[in-house]
């Protein structure tokens, strides 16, 4: 069997009593956690032996073989929220965690860089107004060894993108938000993660000049868990989606199912 790597993919991860924890769905994501369950899992993942890689090892494993170690597992963490900063980064320095990728809506971050507020759509929590990191921050977490990756200038679904405006309007999502990763960060992110999922074979065919790799994104009710293997198409990278509607027990199964057990 082809080793199975995990990509957890969290959202906002909160500390205990924060008021958004309470909310929860038996119909779609929240993409919301404690830090608590969060430190559980971290342990679950120390305690059985799991290995922390980067994105850029998993697709280098893809593209060329690279040796990965036997249990190998990702962490994505999606929007670029500002308590992936403050919240998620202190807690993964706890664990002696480096590799973590954050997917950075370009838009938000340059206004909270300039003190503004800024809102954007979600298919976990609706319309948000919620504190984004900023490009200094984003600097920071580049220091301590993290990934940057994009998604998108204003974090829409790119099918309807497509659908509603064609090729221009997928790469309107694209081409300004990698100049301003250029100007602020000097690179441009080599991974993409599609907003809710939402893709067609036409936005891969316009995204894939652009980035080594592009991730799927899916939620159903209950978990059906799906892997990235050596076969799996860098433009096609699977994962997990990890929110407070996801029991323990299941997030103990990928690692089990990852396993073939």
């Amino acid at each position: 069997m082809e080793q199975r790597v995990p990509i957890l993919v969290y959202h906002h991860v909160y500390p205990e009593g924060h008021p958004d924890l309470g909310v929860t769905s038996n119909t779609k994501a929240t993409g919301i956690i404690g830090e608590a369950e969060f430190r559980r899992h971290l342990q679950y993942i120390d305690e059985n032996g799991w290995n922390v890689v980067s994105t850029s090892h998993i697709v280098d494993h893809i593209e060329h073989g690279s040796p990965l170690p036997e249990r190998a597992v990702a962490l994505h963490f999606d929007n670029g929220w500002l308590d992936t900063y403050s919240g998620v980064r202190p807690i993964l320095k706890e664990h002696g965690i480096v590799g973590g990728i954050c997917y950075i809506i370009s838009e938000p971050t340059a206004a909270a860089s300039e003190g503004k507020p800024a809102g954007i759509q979600t298919t976990t929590e609706g319309y948000v107004l919620k504190p984004f990191l900023t490009w200094d921050h984003a600097k920071e977490m580049l220091d301590e060894g993290w990934e940057i990756g994009a998604h998108t200038a204003t974090h829409p679904k790119l099918a309807e993108v497509h659908k509603a405006s064609g090729d221009a309007g997928v790469l309107a999502e694209v081409g300004p938000p990698n100049e301003t990763f250029e100007r602020h960060l000097g690179f441009v992110p080599e991974h993409f993660a599609y907003p809710s999922g939402s893709r067609n074979e036409r936005t891969d065919a316009l995204l894939s000049p652009h980035y080594r790799s592009l991730r799927l994104w899916t939620f159903s009710v209950p978990p059906q868990w799906a892997y990235t293997t050596r076969s799996t198409s860098p433009k096609a990278l699977e994962c997990q989606n990890v929110d407070n509607t996801v029991p323990f027990e299941d997030f103990t199964r990928i690692f089990t199912e990852a396993l073939g057990r």
